[in-house]
Parts: C-alpha cells; structure tokens; sequence
C-alpha cells in the first residue's frame, strides 16, 4: 500500500510543467509569432515596391512618348506657328514684368529657347502656376479653383494630378492622351477626395513629379555638381570628365546642349542669368492668371523629368513639387547630405524601377 501511494504521488509530481518550462514555450511562441509577421509584412512590402515599380515604369513610358510627340512638333514646320508669334510677345513679356529694356536686345536663338521652355512648362506642369489653360480644363471636372490648391492632404497630390490629367486627357498641342484605361484601380486613386485623380504607388501614396529637377544636381543654385545628392534618385550618372578640357555632362542643358544661354549671359552682363534660378527660392506671380515669370531651373543643369514614390519608409527627402518657397519645384533636398529616408525612394531613373 505504501509503495502505491508513494508512486502515485510521484506521478502527480511530474505531471505538471515548471514555470520555467512554460516561460520558455511561450518565448518560442512569441519568436515564431514574431518572425512570421516580420516575413509576412516583408513579403507584403516586396509587392508593394514591384507594383510601385511597374506603376512608374508604364507612367514613365507614356511620359516619355508624350515628350518625344512634343520634341518632334517642335521640330517640325507646324513648330513656326507655335514659336514665331511668342518670340516678340517673349521680349516684351520681359521687360514689363522685370523692368528692363536691354531684353528687347536678346537674340532671336535665346528667346527661342526660353519660348520653348516656355512650352515645355505649359504642356508638363506640376502645380499651378505653370498652365492656366490646364488648370481650367481640371476644374471643369470638379469644382473651379480646385486644380493646384493644396487641398486635404496639404498639397501631396498636386504634380502627381497634373501628370494623370496631362498623360490621360489632355490634348495638348495635337498630342493625344492614352486613355484612363491604360491604368487599374490599384495604379490611380482620388487619395485626397477632390475630384481629381493622381498616380499612386504600392502603399497607395501620390507619386511626386518634377519636370525640371535641377536642384538635385546644384542644391544650393549655382555651384558644384551633387551627384552624392542625385545619385539615389539618377543612377549611373556620368562620371566627372578625366581631362580639364572636356565639359561635365551635367553641367549641360538639355535644351540648350551648345551653351548659348552662358555665352548671352555673358555678353548680355548677366541679363539671361536672372531669368534661372540660383536664389533661395524659386519665384513665381502669385496671381496664376499672370503665369509669369515662373523661373527656368538652374542654368547650365542636366535634367530629366522625375518620377518618385517616397517608398515603405514614407520619406520622400524632397520638398514638394508644389512648393516654390523652398525651390521644392525644382526637387530641392531638403537635407544635405541626402537624408538617409531617401535610399529606398523609388525613381523613373534608379536601377531599383529598371530606370536609366
């Protein structure tokens, strides 16, 4: 009988788990509970980073189609009817608004440059003192005064409507839209409810356009090339030229590839200079029925027209393409160095959405 209770009373001891046991069960469940979020919001963030890409991709694909359509009416005969005109209007344009007669004194090569600059700006605008003709054929689809204005999400939205509108409805200059169904639902939304659509990323985000990104490149105006501060958003940028006599590819305007802007500058005393931008901010009248002058970007500045979503981090390191104070039109960083939210931006021209 001893014997007996003496066994059961030993099984009874051993049946149960020490506390000890069950902490380190519980630890190993919550590791494995851990992990596998941390795998499942990883995979989740994987797709959404290859839909971003594909989204900027095909945005990408259609704006540059759009701007090669531009590039080739400009070289066309019809270019004359569209250039011609303004070349005068251009001059006097100038002098009433900065008070200066010597403009009138600008070669006909220069203004046309700025003309078609001019039209560049009017046929890709990002916010709204760029295109009054754009800005009324926005509010026709919703309420007047709604296109460029800030808005519920303080503004976030605004390049990336303009783009959608340009690329799917607008026919600007002869240069028919592709069409809203080029697109899905997942691709574009309405994330501020204002009437206006805009191109959003993975995370459901606006993506950010800038048509004259030249403060990458010279943040501070005028100056040194950054390419620690583009490299992230331009990839394989070209390296500093070997010898002193070559010129640095980025110091080249895609408009302008002869430097005739820096030599009219020159002779002119610096008339041509005050017309790009190299101050602390990026001037424009605030009256968007005056359009004028909205400043070119920096002077003598590579540029290609950028596409960006901020990523999973949500940290876009620019100032928005709206904001002119802070030369955020022309994609000011707003920290340099580059900040570290920035490295997993994602670009029309980074490797990261197969860009170039």
């Amino acid at each position: 009988m001893r014997r007996l209770q003496t066994h059961q009373a030993i099984r009874a001891i051993r049946g149960g788990f020490t506390i000890v046991e069950l902490m380190m069960v519980v630890g190993i469940l919550l590791f494995l509970i851990a992990t596998s979020a941390f795998v499942v919001r990883n995979i989740g963030n994987k797709g959404r980073e290859k839909a971003t890409m594909a989204t900027i991709v095909k945005v990408n694909g259609l704006l540059s189609q759009r701007i090669q359509s531009f590039q080739k009416l400009l070289e066309s005969k019809r270019s004359e009817k569209l250039i011609q005109p303004r070349l005068s209007s251009k001059r006097g344009q100038l002098v009433s608004e900065l008070g200066n007669k010597k403009y009138y004194s600008l070669t006909d090569p220069i203004v046309e440059i700025l003309v078609k600059k001019d039209l560049f700006r009017e046929s890709f605008p990002q916010f709204i003192g760029d295109s009054q003709t754009i800005n009324n054929a926005m509010d026709a689809i919703t309420a007047p005064g709604t296109a460029g204005n800030l808005g519920a999400d303080g503004g976030i939205s605004i390049s990336s409507e303009y783009l959608y509108f340009v690329l799917t409805k607008y026919n600007g200059l002869g240069i028919a839209p592709v069409g809203e169904d080029v697109f899905s639902a997942s691709e574009v939304k309405d994330t501020d409810g204002d009437g206006l659509k805009e191109f959003v990323d993975g995370w459901g985000r606006p993506l950010r356009f800038y048509r004259w990104p030249t403060r990458l490149f010279r943040p501070y105006g005028i100056g040194t090339i950054r390419r620690d501060v583009a490299g992230p958003f331009f990839s394989g940028l070209s390296p500093l030229p070997t010898s002193t006599n070559e010129r640095d590819p980025l110091t080249v305007d895609a408009d302008d590839p002869l430097g005739r802007l820096a030599n009219e500058d020159t002779r002119s005393g610096g008339l041509v200079g005050t017309l790009f931008n190299d101050s602390a901010n990026y001037y424009y009248d605030s009256d968007p029925l005056t359009l004028f002058p909205c400043e070119y970007g920096v002077m003598d500045t590579y540029w290609l027209p950028l596409i960006v979503s901020a990523g999973e981090d949500g940290i876009l390191g620019l100032y928005e393409p709206y904001d002119f104070t802070n030369n955020g039109v022309l994609a000011q960083p707003i920290a340099v160095p580059v900040v570290e939210g920035v490295f997993d931006n994602i670009t029309n021209h980074n490797q990261r959405a197969g860009g170039r």
